[in-house]
């Protein structure tokens, strides 16, 4: 029994040492390079080239995966989160550049900025399984924590839809601000928060009637979104003032602006669900903002044109 108890006593001082920090998978477009972020750390453990402008990121469920739309390579690259290297590079369509993966792991769903076509790619074979026509200029992607639906925002139609993902049919399209660009879906996918560009707001909808319930004034040319703190407070990322806005998701409204980089534009949220890192492209580098106390803790350097569009954290 004191062997046992002796055995316990030393695993369980090596186990915490097993555990993998999260990595945040920043893209710097004007680089062709990802920087991959240690969140333990604060520091860039590697830098990964990847040709073709690389902009979008989505991770896969199990962290081993990271896709990056690269839209001059007409398509997405894939990493070897382990190898920290590229691996193999999908040719989709010209305008890639949204870029998300579904919760299950089993799809890709990359979004054609011109050819108003979000196409799906089969996480196994890396081919192309089918098309789905959308609004114009398809931008940021989301899919529900079920499988069931893909939420797409439509830039220059000012218009979301959603897609069923079994039928690959839109189910429907409403209208949002003007230019709506980054999305972002609450755990439960109970509600989607739209980032509209040029009308300088966020639009809030009920996602099972896809009524608008909301839209709330922020600061100038909002990009892209991040939840934190349990769904209490939704980031926003301000391009033309280098700031975040942050809003109340019960209140409805901005509770507080936190200056971050110069042209902030891609967001997410650690999976401690308390640090926000925000990529600045002007800048090159990313801002961490502690989502309680609504501060920078943190400015991480990283390449030329960091851009980060989408959820870029994983294992």
């Amino acid at each position: 029994m004191q062997f046992k108890a002796l055995l316990l006593f030393v695993l369980m001082q090596i186990a915490p040492l097993s555990v993998a920090a999260p990595f945040a998978y920043i893209s710097n477009q004007l680089d062709d390079t990802v920087s991959v972020i240690d969140a333990e750390t604060g520091k860039v453990e590697a830098v990964i080239p990847v040709e073709g402008k690389p902009a979008g990121v989505a991770i896969s469920p199990d962290g081993t995966k990271a896709y990056i739309s690269t839209p001059e390579a007409k398509g997405f690259a894939v990493i070897d989160t382990k190898q920290r290297k590229s691996v193999n590079k999908i040719e989709v369509s010209e305008g890639s550049l949204g870029i998300t993966v579904s919760p299950d792991g089993h799809n890709i769903y990359v979004a054609d900025w011109f050819n108003n076509t979000v196409s799906i790619v089969d996480t196994e074979r890396l081919k192309i399984i089918g098309s789905i026509a959308v609004g114009k200029s398809p931008s940021g992607l989301m899919v529900s924590p079920n499988n069931h639906w893909l939420y797409v925002a439509n830039r220059l139609d000012n218009s979301v839809s959603k897609i069923d993902t079994r039928t690959k049919k839109v189910s429907k399209t409403v209208p949002v601000g003007e230019h709506p660009f980054g999305l972002t879906l609450d755990t439960r996918g109970d509600r989607l928060y739209v980032a509209n560009v040029k009308s300088d707001n966020v639009t809030v909808i009920e996602t099972a009637t896809m009524k608008v319930l909301a839209t709330i004034k922020v600061n100038m040319l909002p990009y892209a979104t991040a939840l934190a703190l349990n769904d209490t407070r939704l980031f926003v990322t301000n391009q033309d003032d280098g700031s975040v806005s942050v809003i109340d998701t019960e209140l409805l409204k901005e509770i507080g602006l936190i200056p971050v980089g110069e042209k902030p534009e891609g967001i997410s949220t650690h999976p401690n669900d308390r640090l926000v890192y925000v990529a600045n492209w002007f800048d090159g580098n990313v801002s961490v903002i502690d989502a309680r106390n609504l501060r920078v803790v943190d400015t991480i350097k990283t390449g030329e044109g960091s851009r980060g569009f989408g959820q870029f954290f994983g294992k």
